[in-house]
Parts: structure tokens; sequence; C-alpha cells
């Protein structure tokens, strides 16, 4: 069957979530703190983003420790990182790895394009836009795994990448599931449905902290330990995973604080609020479209809004501390009056 091309996807996202902005109600909170300033500029605006980092317009990308000086090739759109090598890809399937210097030490062409990927000790996870799981030996330009999944339709923008776990690799799927290889046998140990939508039901988060691992698509978030699994349906924006707790942030505005295992501590709404995304730095902060910043501490007793220079309506990326915007950026750490 045919696969959506990508742009036509993201398209498609992009008209779903804010195609019907004029008809809706806005987040208007009673009390902002104060208005925030940009703290500076980039080089150039940005122009993809990605779970893992985002491309400028010049080339230069960011990652999870910021700013680099890495440029990837005209047309390509940075991917993922991990001691010194940088995945990017082309819109036509081009994949390439780039050291330090920008110099190309790897490149591979494929029949589609790339969804997501990670490197780590010479080996790429992938996973393409026909939903196919891919690992590769770069060094010996070998596949060593190559596993077919069910067709997709359409994507969520939010595509999580593949989580390499000791001798095992985390694939997250385009049709929801979590299949577990291992890297050594080179053979599926399981597969973990999280949801089954029809459209848009990728996972679009995974993250491993200590022996637990919490994947979400756009309808469920699991967490899953060695003695059990947790379940929690929601319309879900986001999530953030710390040590002993677990924050879900949905579409209509609402922050769920969970336990580990996904039960429901307590729950805030911020009406009509529209999250952008996020991200836990010294408190909880939840990015809105509307233009606000919106920080809680880790049991969501204590609230602070603050207004930020412009409205959300283009790509924002953000790392442990800074948020980035077009073409400026922000550190959380450093609010000003």
């Amino acid at each position: 069957m045919k696969i959506l091309n990508i742009g036509l996807i993201l398209s498609v996202v992009v008209f779903v979530f804010v195609g019907c902005g004029t008809k809706r109600q806005y987040f208007e909170p009673a009390n902002v703190s104060w208005k925030i300033d940009y703290d500076g500029s980039l080089p150039a605006k940005i122009v993809d983003v990605t779970r893992s980092g985002a491309t400028l317009e010049n080339g230069q990308i960011i990652t999870k420790d910021g700013l680099q000086n890495i440029k990837v090739p005209k047309g390509y759109t940075f991917l993922n990182n991990s001691n010194g090598e940088y995945l990017a890809t082309s819109k036509c399937g081009e994949l390439v790895i780039l050291d330090r210097n920008s110099k190309i030490i790897y490149s591979k062409k494929f029949s589609e394009c790339i969804a997501s990927a990670n490197i780590k000790n010479g080996n790429i996870a992938l996973v393409s836009a026909s939903n196919r799981l891919y690992l590769i030996d770069y060094k010996s330009d070998k596949i060593l795994f190559d596993l077919q999944q069910e067709d997709v339709y359409a994507l969520d923008s939010r595509i999580a990448a593949p989580y390499f776990l000791s001798s095992l690799i985390v694939y997250p799927t385009l049709d929801g599931k979590l299949v577990i290889v291992d890297s050594k046998s080179l053979k599926v140990v399981k597969s973990v449905v999280i949801s089954n939508e029809e459209f848009f039901g990728n996972v679009i988060y995974l993250n491993v902290l200590n022996n637990r691992l919490v994947a979400a698509t756009k309808k469920r978030v699991i967490s899953i330990n060695p003695k059990s699994m947790g379940i929690l349906d929601k319309d879900i924006k986001d999530v953030v995973v710390l040590k002993n707790r677990i924050f879900v942030f949905t579409k209509d505005g609402e922050v769920i604080l969970c336990d580990a295992d996904l039960n429901v501590l307590k729950s805030k709404k911020f009406k009509f609020a529209i999250f952008a995304g996020a991200i836990y730095g010294d408190f909880i902060y939840m990015i809105e479209r509307g233009g606000y910043l919106i920080a809680t501490d880790a049991d969501l007793i204590s609230t602070n809004i603050y207004k930020l220079p412009d409205e959300i309506d283009s790509y924002l990326y953000f790392n442990k501390n800074t948020m980035y915007f077009e073409d400026k950026y922000f550190k959380l750490s450093s609010k000003k009056r």
C-alpha cells in the first residue's frame, strides 16, 4: 500500500492542530507574574524540529546540550546524536553521519523517508516512513536487522526515536507499538502494543529512567517496570518523567500528576490552554501556544504564569534549561521583569 509523503503528513498535522484556531476560545490567565524578554538571538531561524533537536536555516543544529557549531548539509534535517556522531536525513531518504567538524563519515540511501533514528557504538537504529525497522552497522555498512511493521497512513509530527537500553534496542513504531530487540541475537524479545489508532497513532514519547520504561501515543501512556505495567488513557500532548512521578499534559490544557505506575495523584486544569510542550527544570514548565509560560512546582501546588513576547505559532524546541523559538531563545533560569 502507498505510504503518505512525510511533508504532506506534517502539513495535515499542522492543519489539524492549528487550522481551527479562529473558532476556539483562548487561554486568558487572570494573573500574570511578569513579561519575559528573550535572552538572545540564534544565527538563523529554526526550520525543523525533532524530539532530539532542531535544525536552523543555515544548517546549524540545536541538541539537548544547546546550539552546536555542527552544520548539516543543505536540505537535511538533524535527527539525533551520540558521542560526537550526528545523524541527519534528507527528504529523499538519504541518511548521513557527521563528525564534530561537520564532515560526512557515512551515508546511505533509502527508498523512502526516515521517520526517526538513533546511534550508539557504531550501530544505527532507525524507523522508516513505511514503518520498517532497521539496525545498521555503519562501519561495515551491513544491515543487521530488518523488520516490516503494519502500514501507516498518517503520522503525528511528534515521532519518538529508538532507544538503546543495555543489550536491548527499543523501537517505537509508527503503528503504536514498542518492538524490543536483542542487539546480540538480533531477535525480537517482546512486542508491546500501546494503542492502535488508525490515524496519527505513532509512538510520540519514549524514555527510560532507572528500571522503568515510559512511552506514549496520542491516546495512551504506559509505564513498564519488571513487575507491572501502568496505563493512563487521555488525549496526550506531552509527558515528563521524574524519578518517582510522571506528569501527563493533555491537549485540553490539563496537567496530571501520577505516581510511577500512572496512578493519578492530582491534576490541574488551565482553561482553554493549548500546550506546545513541557519540560522539567527548577519547576515544571508548560509552553502555551497563546504566548505564555506556565511554571508549577512538582506537587502542583503553586503556579506562576509569565507572558512570552510572541504567540507560539511555528517551530519550538526546548532542552533542559532553554526555550528556542524561531530565531530567538530564552533561558528558563533567567526570567526578567
